[in-house]
């Protein structure tokens, strides 16, 4: 895959609304402000918010499972997809085409 292309796809890709389609955000621990986004984690069971999404950096951890990484990552850890297509799935979304 092309560098540029994979580097294009995840600044078009917003953290918040992918990951926002599995999470209910914390509000109260979130800054949304400074683009810092709180949530249960979707990769294991919990009762409080482990799960943090960077918003600017386009990279979350969650501090319980120590799962980390960026909107492809993402998409492979919580739907089991391999690297490419998880990035087919993400450019469909952002309506890129693939190089």
């Amino acid at each position: 895959m092309d560098r540029n292309f994979l580097d294009q796809l995840r600044q078009q890709t917003s953290l918040r609304d992918l990951i926002g389609r599995y999470v209910q955000w914390d509000r109260k621990k979130s800054e949304e402000g400074r683009g810092i986004l709180w949530a249960c984690c979707p990769f294991h069971q919990e009762k409080s918010a482990s799960f943090k999404v960077d918003v600017g950096r386009g990279q979350y951890y969650c501090f319980g499972c120590h799962k980390k990484g960026d909107a492809i990552s993402f998409l492979q850890d919580r739907d089991g997809l391999g690297f490419v297509e998880a990035v087919r799935q993400l450019a469909d979304m952002a309506g890129l085409a693939i190089p």
